[in-house]
């Protein structure tokens, strides 16, 4: 590697779907983001989420929806929260589909869903393990 050569991970992180305002509305009234107030329209939506930046966008085209395999299982999209269990349950009210009910483990309480677009989205509640 080059003496100065230096990555700090990811900075910001989209995903593709088949209806940006579709799947926009799921990330800001369903799971509770906000928007950034840049507008990107029509071709994406972006999220003040932290500590990583996130955005919808639209598929590219000849990206066939229908020809991928569901759930989108990659890349692994985890999101974190105070208290997944609400969460889950704020989901299941809302008719979303849970792939895998909570459960405890190494980031605390985590279950994963799909989102409109078939992705699997794990949530959990804990980065460090307990002491």
């Amino acid at each position: 590697m080059p003496k100065d050569f230096e990555l700090s991970g990811p900075a910001f992180v989209s995903l593709f779907v088949r209806n940006v305002a579709a799947a926009a509305d799921f990330h800001e009234k369903t799971l509770g983001f906000r928007r950034d107030p840049e507008d990107f329209l029509p071709l994406a939506v972006a999220f003040q989420s932290l500590p990583i930046p996130f955005a919808v966008r639209q598929a590219p085209e000849g990206v066939d929806f229908d020809t991928v395999p569901r759930p989108i299982r990659a890349p692994s999209i985890w999101f974190k929260t105070a208290n997944s269990q609400i969460v889950h349950n704020s989901l299941v009210a809302a008719g979303v589909t849970i792939l895998k009910p909570p459960s405890d483990g190494r980031f605390g309480r985590q279950f994963t869903f799909v989102d409109p677009d078939g992705y699997a989205i794990t949530i959990y509640d804990r980065d460090a393990p307990p002491n």
